[in-house]
């Protein structure tokens, strides 16, 4: 038995994150100038002595993950493989959108057990959604695909309107307290 068609939104999810996944452009404007940002961020990288760019890393890029992981409640695989796609697809502009946001709700998490079951839930959606796209069938999450579809270019264009953020801030001494 084949899959039933998955309608033209899914269709048109599924070739634009191909298209991300390759490094083409999908077509529109947003896609080409995602991928000329993502090649210069590539050059800068290869002309930085250590091969990757001083602000962002694998261990700076994924706070809520992070988080999660640090208090037991996620998985380390889907951290490692979140934090590759990150590496892969999104830009520093990405990450410094996602900063912006995600170091507060990190800091609520910290105080609320509510505010960390929510945020795990939408964590593990965008998980299986990366883990889909790395070819796991079995993990498709169509809540996953659309918090990509919308968060993504939300936290690029937050990236635009904000400088670095102080991810180091959460790592303090005496900030990985919980209050519960």
């Amino acid at each position: 038995m084949s899959d039933p068609d998955p309608g033209p939104m899914v269709k048109a999810l599924q070739s634009h994150y191909k298209a991300y996944a390759t490094g083409a452009s999908d077509g529109t404007m947003a896609g080409n100038n995602g991928l000329e940002e993502r090649r210069k961020e590539m050059a800068r990288a290869k002309a930085s002595s250590s091969g990757r760019s001083s602000s962002s890393s694998s261990t700076d890029q994924k706070v809520i993950c992070t988080e999660l992981v640090r208090q037991g409640l996620f998985d380390r695989g889907d951290y490692v493989s979140g934090a590759r796609y990150v590496e892969a697809h999104l830009t520093e502009r990405h990450v410094r959108g996602y900063h912006a946001w995600a170091l507060p709700v990190v800091r609520r998490m910290r105080r609320s057990r509510r505010a960390t079951a929510f945020w795990r839930r939408l964590a593990q959606a965008r998980a299986d959604h990366i883990a889909f796209l790395g070819g796991d069938a079995s993990r498709r999450n169509r809540f996953g695909a659309l918090l990509c579809a919308v968060g993504h270019p939300a936290c690029y264009l937050i990236g635009g309107l904000v400088g670095e953020q102080d991810w180091r801030s959460l790592y303090d001494e005496g900030s990985n307290v919980t209050a519960r």
